[in-house]
């Protein structure tokens, strides 16, 4: 039990570590970076289908919206069927600035998987995905 619990902290360690060399190696946030990528992959979509994509609260995606929005890289635009809704669309800037970052993106995690071989990685994803898994069905 005692290295489970060195394991998780360990995992948050290395998100945080992650996370930060990510966004220095992108010049964008993570997690506006997962908003841009969702958008390209699902098209024009509702604040609440990218809440839900994200799995973050409503304030967090208004917060990272309105500044992707400043920015030019999305639109925002009330739904006409539903004057509710609010739709949400990457712009070609968006487009631009997320190639851009694919770069950054896949030059930091090849330095990541440096001195892994791919039977490692599968390994890793394998446990990963079984933690992933027990922790949702303790959640339910």
């Amino acid at each position: 039990m005692e290295q489970l619990k060195q394991i998780i902290l360990l995992m948050k360690a290395i998100d945080r570590q992650v996370t930060k060399q990510f966004e220095q190696q992108t010049d964008i946030s993570m997690t506006r970076y997962e908003l841009l990528f969702t958008l390209i992959n699902k098209g024009t979509v509702s604040q609440q289908i990218l809440k839900q994509a994200l799995q973050i609260d409503q304030a967090a995606i208004t917060r990272h919206l309105k500044l992707l929005e400043d920015e030019q890289l999305v639109e925002r635009n009330r739904n006409e069927k539903n004057n509710r809704e609010v739709l949400v669309s990457i712009t070609e800037a968006g487009r631009n600035q997320l190639m851009y970052c694919q770069k950054g993106k896949n030059h930091y995690l090849d330095q990541l998987a440096y001195n892994f071989s791919q039977q490692e990685l599968e390994l890793l994803n394998n446990l990963l995905q079984r933690l992933q898994q027990n922790s949702d069905q303790y959640e339910r």
